[in-house]
């Protein structure tokens, strides 16, 4: 996933998949870059370990989709039964969203400033 900078096809370089890059709360099993982006932030805390570079170009599109007032926004929403909503319809800005990416570039920018 690394040498394919998360979302990137190792043969060819372009996305995978245009939805990649989109981002929907909650998850699911739905892959996107800022879900693998949290993953690989967990998984580098656990061992003490830098965040890798081949995240660089998936984090600045993580960034980008941040919206002037700070928010992220639900993109889409997953098909399927839930018990009750945890989150906002598609188009609105999500907390959670604003969560995960918020806690992804804070690690990003303070363990590459190392």
């Amino acid at each position: 996933m690394l040498r394919r900078g998360l979302y990137r096809r190792l043969s060819t370089g372009e996305p995978f998949a245009p939805w990649a890059a989109h981002f929907a709360y909650p998850f699911r099993a739905f892959y996107s870059i800022l879900n693998a982006a949290d993953y690989f932030r967990a998984a580098s805390l656990h061992d003490d370990t830098p965040p890798d570079e081949g995240m660089a170009d998936a984090i600045e599109k993580i960034r980008a989709a941040r919206r002037p007032d700070g928010t992220w926004v639900q993109e889409r929403r997953h098909a399927g039964r839930v018990w009750f909503e945890v989150d906002v319809p598609a188009g609105e800005p999500s907390t959670w969203l604003t969560f995960y990416a918020t806690r992804v570039l804070e690690w990003w920018d303070s363990r590459a400033a190392r």
